[in-house]
């Protein structure tokens, strides 16, 4: 199964990765490609922002494309790729983990298999650079509750007690997509789509294009 995340052009040139574009649907701009997690693939939007004008803090916003799942990754300092990919591979679940647990979806017995289940899934990770122009207005929210909350508390970053709080109250609060008129609980929708790619049966997929970068393109040899 592919984990795919997709990073802002911000995110890019932070991250000095040169990132390919996501090839481009028919009859639409390039780099602003709609995302889609399914069976096959779990897609993330990755951008990044200055926690104040020109500020050497930032804060990472990551948003899952189709339950608008948001969490936050402070940064003091640049990331490698394969960094950046390690810690939020561990933060996504993590964060799901924690918003469960104080929505109470779940007993705590049944999130822990349920993270058993997924640290099961063989991901096979990939970067691309785009823009999901429908998922952009929920991280450019989300990044304002960031600054907003840093400002009124005199903070240069956030701590994780404000990370781990200002993601638990976003995605469990109700969202709305008016394109598709849909409105939904962020963590109910993720716990729904988590729960279908931990309990069917399928073989090993890969993202069918050629014109993506591979993680282990990244890694020390």
């Amino acid at each position: 199964m592919d984990l795919l995340f997709s990073a802002s052009n911000a995110l890019n040139k932070w991250l000095g990765a040169d990132l390919p574009r996501l090839p481009s649907e028919v009859n639409r701009q390039a780099g602003v490609n709609a995302l889609v997690s399914d069976a096959n693939q779990l897609c993330w939007q990755v951008h990044i922002i200055d926690n104040r004008y020109q500020s050497l803090e930032k804060t990472i916003v990551v948003c899952e494309a189709n339950s608008r799942f948001t969490l936050f990754l402070p940064v003091m300092r640049k990331l490698s790729l394969s960094e950046l990919t390690d810690t939020l591979q561990m933060e996504w679940q993590s964060v799901l983990a924690e918003t469960l647990n104080y929505y109470q979806l779940l007993p705590s017995s049944d999130i822990a298999m349920l993270l058993s289940k997924l640290s099961n899934v063989n991901f096979d990770i990939t970067w691309v650079k785009n823009t999901d122009l429908s998922i952009n207005g929920h991280i450019t929210d989300a990044g304002l509750w960031v600054t907003e909350t840093l400002r009124e508390r005199g903070l240069l970053s956030l701590t994780n007690e404000l990370t781990l709080d200002l993601a638990i109250h976003l995605n469990t609060q109700r969202k709305r997509i008016k394109k598709r008129k849909e409105k939904f609980i962020p963590i109910e929708r993720l716990l729904d789509y988590c729960t279908n790619i931990t309990t069917d049966d399928r073989q090993d997929t890969t993202f069918s294009t050629g014109n993506i970068i591979r993680l282990n393109d990244f890694r020390p040899k």
